[in-house]
């Protein structure tokens, strides 16, 4: 299972917020290129970098993520305000390893499908769960129910999920279990978690429900978990899939 290091920026700068609340951020650091370094030196091989402001429609960093992307030798998967298939082309030929794609992905699987036509298994769907449902608009509106999302993404092919139990994410209050053995048993595509890590243990259970990777942020960012410690359990590691 890959561990991955999350760095969500807020108006040039690492944050973190609880629950996806931008009323709830803390900021971590004044610089994200910084940070990226400092992941990808402890060994990390896959960072999950979103950009808050393009998600929450209130401006961008796009020049800074292209030099974080060109400042460390490991791969990154961007997320926050893909929703055109040009701005998913510019941000992969920006350096992007992999592109993250929420709000439009839930309402239009064919725009995933154009996605995926044009650059395969580079393409990661975002599933945002909520009280059982799917929310999109920088997690402030509610879609449909989970089963109906995910069904629908899965007759286009879809790669791979980032599913991120919204409840938790920032709160350390552990990853919903039971929301990632339902997805690694309704598909089988890989399946990323995120929300709610505070430990090892965490980590190690989150392995045991067969997903690919756990992104972790909050932990990391209190010391909560050694990223070098987390890399060596037996159940992390592994290749980036492309």
């Amino acid at each position: 299972m890959l561990v991955i290091p999350a760095i969500d920026i807020s108006r040039g700068r690492v944050v973190r917020l609880v629950g996806g609340d931008p009323a709830r951020a803390t900021v971590y650091g004044q610089d994200p290129v910084a940070t990226a370094r400092g992941f990808a030196a402890a060994g990390a091989t896959l960072l999950h970098v979103v950009d808050l402001d393009a998600a929450l429609g209130r401006g961008d960093n796009q020049d800074l993520l292209t030099r974080l992307c060109g400042a460390v030798a490991v791969a990154v998967q961007v997320g926050g305000g893909l929703r055109s298939p040009e701005a998913v082309a510019a941000r992969l030929g920006a350096g992007a390893a992999r592109v993250v794609l929420g709000t439009r992905a839930v309402g239009d699987p064919d725009f995933v499908a154009a996605c995926v036509a044009a650059h395969g298994d580079r393409v990661v769907v975002a599933l945002d769960v909520r009280e059982g449902r799917v929310a999109v608009d920088g997690w402030r509106q509610l879609a449909g129910p989970l089963e109906l999302v995910l069904a629908r993404l899965e007759q286009v092919a879809a790669p791979r999920y980032l599913v991120t139990a919204i409840a938790g994410d920032g709160s350390l209050t552990g990853p919903d279990l039971d929301l990632y053995r339902q997805l690694t048993r309704a598909t089988r595509r890989p399946v990323l978690a995120s929300g709610g890590v505070a430990d090892l243990a965490d980590l190690q259970q989150l392995a045991a429900c067969g997903v690919e990777g756990a992104i972790v942020g909050t932990a990391l960012y209190q010391g909560r978990v050694d990223l070098a410690q987390a890399l060596s359990l037996p159940a992390a590691g592994g290749e980036v899939g492309r």
